[in-house]
């Protein structure tokens, strides 16, 4: 449905570089990046506010470089969402559909179909600045939808709302998508979010792709130490690797020998990922699956939600995550000694100096999105 490829988008000292990625009919897909990565330049682009400098976009298998914005068929979310505070919201509603010329016999059905799964047909008559920010988050999610447009991008649409209500309108949105197999392709910096909405991400650095596919693949293996830090794993320690034997290998971490599946073509100086809820902690010494079994020790514990922090010594820094009813049971606290285990798939390696190298993301100018 939506096909890039090398896109080049050049705004001022920035550069958005060769970037290529498919949204699928019905698939949702989730560009991620820091702040000033390019993500809503991409967005741009897409819509035809920005011209490319170089590559293609397909919408619909077309060649779309020379159509007008309003011919393009895309429905959009901006971040402060665009609506019009002289409009009602009914008007607003009805706004994009008849800008496409639309006849009303033809959106007002469709219109009508989502302000009942929206919940917002009370609010018809009132104008935006009456709405609560939940409230204006599904008007401009109908508004986008409306005119039924051919693949739907949205831009941080829930950044500015609490936790409770950003996550009930994923679901909103997730199950829109899923009834009426909507395209989307979602600009975020929200892990979670992401997670939750998308089957593939993209993820972009200073303006390039360093990684992208399923995003179960994407989330538990990442490609750069950059990648990894930007997802939060809470285990990135320097490691080398020792030995390979029937493919797996033997990495020497701080004091510490660990089991881990060996990537091909991996340089013996690597980074080890391991994700907190990935390490299974214990105060025994029972029969386990598990081909890394480490002895540690509590450092420190710190509460969360939904899962609590221990920082352990296993002769290297080691983080697990595990429940409150496990932090008690277990009687985690400074000091206790336990066994870490961890299975040898959840050792993800990195190279060192990867694409985006052990230090983060370089310095380069940044978009203005």
């Amino acid at each position: 449905m939506l096909e890039i490829e090398k896109l080049t988008v050049e705004v001022g000292a920035f550069r958005l570089r060769e970037v290529s990625l498919t949204v699928a009919r019905g698939e949702c897909h989730a560009v991620l990046g820091p702040s000033g990565a390019g993500k809503s330049t991409l967005l741009k682009a897409i819509l035809g506010v920005l011209r490319p400098h170089g590559g293609r976009l397909r919408i619909a298998g077309e060649d779309a470089a020379d159509v007008p914005i309003e011919r393009r068929g895309l429905g959009y979310v901006p971040q402060n969402l665009g609506l019009f505070p002289h409009l009602t919201v009914r008007d607003n509603l009805a706004y994009s559909a008849r800008a496409r010329g639309l006849p009303p016999n033809e959106f007002q059905p469709v219109l009508d179909e989502l302000v009942a799964a929206t919940g917002i047909g009370t609010l018809l008559d009132r104008y935006p600045a009456e709405l609560s920010g939940g409230e204006r988050q599904r008007v401009g999610l109908v508004r986008a939808l409306a005119g039924r447009p051919r693949a739907l991008l949205l831009d941080e649409p829930f950044a500015s709302l609490n936790e409770s209500l950003r996550r009930e309108l994923w679901w909103l949105l997730h199950e829109l998508q899923r009834e009426r197999e909507l395209t989307v392709l979602l600009v975020t910096h929200d892990l979670a979010e992401a997670y939750v909405l998308a089957e593939r991400v993209t993820v972009l650095f200073d303006g390039q792709v360093v990684q992208q596919g399923e995003k179960a693949e994407v989330y538990g293996r990442p490609a750069a130490p950059g990648v990894a830090e930007f997802f939060g794993v809470e285990t990135l320690q320097p490691g080398r690797i020792v030995g390979v034997r029937d493919g797996l290998a033997v990495v020497q971490v701080g004091t510490a020998e660990l089991t881990a599946v060996a990537a091909s073509g991996c340089a013996n100086e690597v980074l080890v990922s391991i994700r907190g809820e990935e390490v299974v902690l214990d105060r025994g010494g029972g029969p386990t699956s598990a081909r890394n079994v480490l002895p540690a020790r509590v450092v420190t514990v710190r509460p969360g939600s939904p899962l609590v922090c221990v920082e352990l010594d296993a002769g290297f820094p080691l983080v697990a995550l595990v429940t409150r009813a496990a932090c008690e049971e277990l009687d985690l606290r400074p000091g206790v000694e336990v066994t870490a285990r961890v299975k040898a798939p959840s050792v993800h390696l990195i190279p060192r100096g990867g694409v985006v190298g052990d230090t983060g993301i370089a310095a380069r100018p940044s978009p203005p999105d």
